[in-house]
């Protein structure tokens, strides 16, 4: 999440497949970054934090400094970029405006103390000094020490009155590309993050009131009367987030080798819910390639957007009912391909991931007539409230720019990032589908899926993939849609 729109049910990505496509984590785990983590959250809603990176320089520089994001610092008082719209104030802090922080206490270095400073408009980047150039191909130990100031508020990172969110809240190292980090700030439109993939090795101790889901798999817990302990292990994944809540009740179903956990409050459906779960884990298997975790969370929360996903966890907003709950699901699901395993940089290509990942959903509705949805009239009905949106906007504004190149902070509004990301998205894939016919498509998706898994892309690596497999030049057709040529017109 990103997160899912329910403006009219849009959503959802690609077609159908033998998805035989396996991938071998354990391969491609030995070669990654580690995090190991110890954290402890307090009642008083502070986390304390210690974790050592073990960083690997796979680029062809000499690094004098490691970079982290520090998420956390959007939540601050007095934050230029933050986390929600003005006008999802009210719903994001039902109990009024409160905020978080990040206090980086201690960084060594190889066991050394080193300097660090703070750069980025919020103070949102934590510069860590190396005691020496790192060599390409060198490993170093970074260690930090944290405290973490969790605000009340309805969000990725917050705590609500059922459930404490806890998602990009650690120093994350940033990605390293065309010689330099990359530093995009944080930003209330989209999802404004991105990261490698990594290994996680997690200890995680909290009130024993607590039920905890999270990324990875939880080999052990403890509890001392007071005091629960996770041991928690996730290889290969871009992110730790977990949720938690005094509230849980957990209902289970494996479904293609995948423990499948749907937890939840106040859901009387929860079979229904559990099912959509299952269901579109198999599906997107079946058409995209198979799930390469042993498991998925999913997780009902305080949420002020719809949904959002993390690896092998995902949020349902408790404030989605009915069939669009479902759709958030299924959405959400779909990201464990689109985000999770083939990753992007989604403040700079919105409509990458969330696009695709739109059409997804409709690719789900196809194979799961059971659901109800004519996949026909979505497309159609998506179609129309495109165009509706932006013939309002070009009445009200005189002019709107329908071009999906830009970095979220390039968007004037939220749902103007909504309609060219996931909208307009959506129905670039379907018309690609179009184009180049169901089965070459699905070959298209499948190779994309293998090809770059555990892989940061861009559109071009997507284009690439199309091109070849189909045969033919996409480039100019794909880029008409993203520079904002292409006209959409009613459909009747």
């Amino acid at each position: 999440m990103k997160k899912v729109l329910l403006i009219f049910a849009c959503c959802f990505l690609f077609l159908c497949g033998c998805g035989k496509i396996e991938l071998n984590i354990n391969k491609v785990s030995k070669d990654l970054n580690t995090y190991t983590m110890e954290l402890t959250y307090n009642s008083d809603h502070t986390l304390i934090g210690k974790q050592k990176l073990n960083y690997k320089n796979k680029t062809d520089t000499f690094l004098k400094k490691l970079c982290f994001h520090l998420y956390p610092k959007a939540f601050a008082e007095g934050a230029v970029n933050k986390p929600v719209s003005t006008v999802n104030i009210n719903k994001a802090y039902p109990n009024g405006v409160d905020y978080g922080d990040v206090e980086i206490l201690s960084a060594n270095v190889n066991g050394q103390t080193s300097e660090f400073t703070y750069s980025g408009t919020d103070n949102n980047i934590l510069n860590v000094t190396l005691l020496q150039e790192l060599e390409p191909l060198d490993s170093v130990q970074v260690e930090i020490e944290y405290k973490v100031y969790v605000p009340n508020i309805n969000h990725r990172f917050g705590y609500g009155n059922n459930t404490v969110n806890m998602a990009n809240f650690y120093p994350v190292v940033a990605v390293f590309e065309n010689g330099e980090f990359v530093l995009d700030p944080y930003n209330s439109n989209g999802d404004p993050f991105y990261s490698d993939c990594s290994n996680y090795d997690v200890t995680l101790t909290v009130p024993n009131t607590y039920t905890v889901a999270s990324t990875g798999v939880q080999e052990k817990v403890t509890d001392n009367g007071e005091q629960k302990t996770y041991n928690i292990k996730a290889n290969c994944v871009r992110d730790f987030a977990f949720v938690m809540s005094e509230k849980f009740e957990v209902a289970e179903q494996s479904v293609d080798g995948v423990k499948v956990s749907y937890y939840y409050y106040d859901d009387e459906n929860f079979e229904e819910s559990l099912k959509a779960g299952v269901d579109a884990v198999k599906t997107f298997n079946k058409i995209f390639g198979k799930y390469p975790y042993s498991t998925l969370s999913v997780v009902k929360s305080n949420f002020v957007h719809g949904g959002m996903e993390y690896p092998n966890l995902i949020y349902i907003s408790d404030e989605v009912e009915g069939s669009d709950y479902l759709n958030v699901i299924v959405h959400e699901t779909a990201h464990q391909w689109w985000y999770g395993v083939v990753g992007s940089n989604a403040f700079r290509y919105g409509w990458l991931d969330e696009g695709l990942t739109e059409y997804s959903t409709v690719l789900f509705y196809e194979e799961n007539p059971d659901y109800g949805v004519n996949t026909e009239e979505l497309i159609k009905n998506t179609n129309n409230s495109y165009v509706t949106f932006v013939d309002l906007y070009n009445e009200v504004l005189g002019k709107i720019d329908t071009s999906m190149n830009r970095h979220l902070d390039e968007y004037n509004t939220e749902p103007e990032y909504v309609y060219m990301a996931y909208v307009k998205g959506l129905l670039l894939f379907d018309n690609l589908r179009d184009v180049v016919g169901k089965n070459k498509f699905e070959e298209a998706i499948q190779t994309y899926y293998k090809t770059y898994a555990f892989q940061n892309v861009t559109p071009e690596h997507l284009i690439g993939i199309f091109e070849k497999v189909c045969k033919t030049e996409l480039k100019s057709y794909i880029n008409s849609w993203v520079e904002g040529k292409v006209v959409i017109i009613s459909m009747n």
